[in-house]
């Protein structure tokens, strides 16, 4: 003989809503021990020395493209270009 059983959605919400979850805030440096905070600042020298790179390969390539509409690059080419 077959039983048939109903679980109730209530139930579970009621030992959820007794404890909700607190969200955990971010975590600040000063409360970090040290070794994180040693990963951390390397962590972030790490990425900032890169954005340093992209920042002046960027500078580099608007700088050539400058120079080409002005009919000044490549170097090698000055020489050539003096007569015109």
């Amino acid at each position: 003989m077959p039983v048939v059983v109903h679980a109730s959605a209530e139930a579970g919400a009621t030992d959820t809503a007794e404890q909700p979850e607190k969200p955990k805030p971010a975590a600040s440096i000063e409360d970090m021990p040290l070794e994180s905070k040693q990963q951390m600042i390397l962590e972030q020298r790490a990425r900032m020395k890169v954005a340093k790179k992209l920042r002046q390969r960027r500078k580099r390539l608007v700088q050539k493209r400058r120079l080409r509409k002005k009919g000044r690059w490549p170097p090698s080419k000055m020489k050539k270009l003096k007569n015109v």
